[in-house]
């Protein structure tokens, strides 16, 4: 799944090895590089946030479109699509900055899988060779970094499989505030797993938030049921895969409640219900304006009718029923 899902984890691997070039510290690079992803993200998660806020508002309408003709589903669906054309609404606004937040991490768990590959830049064959030469298998979660400890202890046996590379092993430094940020959380105590629960704290406070803040409780569905599944994936993963991914989910978690805080006041729900409705109401009046236009009579004729939108539409549909019935009749 992470070779299919993880094709990031190179690029990724590029921005945490400029960051890690400068602070020399794993966990204060994982925490820049978060802040640096959300600063990039920021704009679509607002655009998210705002389609949301905005579904939010039409979801009462919605349903009084539904219970209105609750027996009758066939004008139910044409009411609704209707609507949804009056509105704008597209239900798939927020999808994309869904799925890009699922493809960074999902990149981010493959760089934390990988850290010599991705972040030291050392050649995957020499990485091969080396894990063989120390027993360790390729498919282990913890490989590298267990190879990364294994360097650290004896790093002139390792020599003549990185050469160069070896002493920027050596000087990889996983520790932060105490905790080795290159260990996979175990059953025992340990001090290390309040990272993962701080993490999974973090989601859910800030699912939540940003589910009121949007107004999704009112949707439900299959949204907001993706969204509890992708974060509770993650936060699976948070006591399976090395610490430095929960580093990262936390304070990723963190940013994402500070973001949706400060959007919440930049969409004022009761100011965009307003707007929304403003706006609703603007394009009915338009469709509702008259306008000439030129109609061909059945014997030839030609006479000019004012019509609005609607009049229009069944003037077509007339004239394109009376064109196929006269295809057939030939």
């Amino acid at each position: 799944m992470l070779d299919l899902f993880g094709f990031l984890a190179p690029l990724l691997g590029i921005l945490m090895e400029w960051i890690y070039h400068f602070t020399q510290n794993y966990g204060v690079t994982i925490v820049l590089f978060t802040l640096i992803i959300k600063v990039l993200l920021f704009p679509l998660m607002m655009k998210q946030q705002k389609s949301s806020a905005r579904m939010a508002v039409y979801q009462p309408m919605m349903n009084e479109i539904r219970e209105k003709w609750a027996k009758d589903k066939q004008r139910q669906n044409e009411e609704l699509m209707k609507f949804q054309e009056e509105a704008g609404i597209s239900m798939t606004a927020g999808c994309l900055p869904m799925l890009l937040n699922m493809l960074v991490l999902f990149g981010l768990i493959r760089v934390v899988y990988y850290p010599i590959q991705f972040i030291l830049r050392v050649p995957a064959d020499a990485i091969k060779s080396a894990m063989e030469f120390a027993g360790l298998q390729a498919n282990n979660i913890a490989a590298q970094s267990n190879l990364i400890n294994i360097v650290k202890a004896d790093p002139e046996t390792y020599r003549q499989f990185f050469g160069d590379a070896t002493q920027s092993i050596v000087d990889f430094n996983f520790n932060f505030f105490g905790i080795d940020l290159s260990q996979v959380p175990q059953l025992a105590f340990d001090v290390a797993l309040i990272l993962p629960i701080i993490a999974c704290v973090t989601m859910i406070v800030s699912q939540v938030l940003m589910m009121k803040s949007a107004g999704s409780q009112q949707m439900g569905g299959s949204m907001n049921a993706m969204m509890w599944v992708m974060n509770l994936m993650f936060a699976w993963f948070t006591f399976t895969v090395p610490f430095g991914f929960s580093l990262y989910y936390a304070v990723s978690n963190v940013l994402s409640l500070v973001q949706t805080l400060v959007l919440r006041k930049v969409y004022d729900p009761e100011e965009l219900k307003k707007q929304v409705e403003e706006e609703i109401a603007a394009k009915r009046a338009e469709k509702k304006k008259k306008k000439q236009v030129t109609i061909k009579n059945e014997d030839g004729t030609e006479v000019t009718k004012d019509v609005n939108d609607a009049e229009l539409a069944r003037i077509r549909l007339e004239r394109a029923r009376q064109l196929e019935a006269a295809k057939y009749d030939e």
